[in-house]
């Protein structure tokens, strides 16, 4: 596909409603693993028995929520044959409420903005997260892709 129908599938995209992504669930064996490869084994993420009587249970790390973002979005924005994207990170992210391991998220996402660069085309979405089973938005976020045209 050219970057000019990457373009056009693109700008057809543009101000349409969000697109909701599939659920992933965040158990403590994720929370967990992502922990120990990030070195961030704050009892809060990694200790069910003390998280557990002093909040209730475990909580997600945020970081971890918003490493998801990639993998997710990728269902929610539709671009057939390009199969080279690269992410080049968040022009925004805030965290609202804590995610209690055992839950699932999803994502919402919409494309705000698509420029055509040489080879390339510069796309920017909204991306909200959000508990799967309730309605707390957990994660909001801008950001900055860059999909690449062989």
């Amino acid at each position: 596909m050219s970057s000019v129908e990457v373009m056009s599938v693109l700008f057809d995209q543009i101000g349409r409603p969000a697109r909701r992504s599939r659920s992933i669930a965040l158990t403590q064996e994720r929370v967990s693993a992502f922990g120990a490869v990030t070195e961030d084994m704050q009892w809060i993420h990694t200790d069910p028995e003390r998280a557990g009587a002093e909040l209730g249970g475990t909580l997600a790390h945020g970081m971890l929520v918003a490493a998801l973002i990639p993998a997710m979005i990728e269902e929610t924005i539709d671009v057939p044959d390009c199969d080279r994207v690269i992410n080049l990170g968040f022009d925004r992210l805030s965290f609202a409420a804590p995610v209690p391991v055992g839950t699932a998220i999803c994502l919402e996402a919409k494309v705000i903005d698509a420029k055509p660069g040489p080879g390339r085309v510069d796309v920017r979405c909204d991306v909200t997260m959000w508990l799967d089973t309730e309605r707390p938005r957990v994660c909001a976020a801008g950001v900055l892709r860059v999909r690449f045209i062989e």
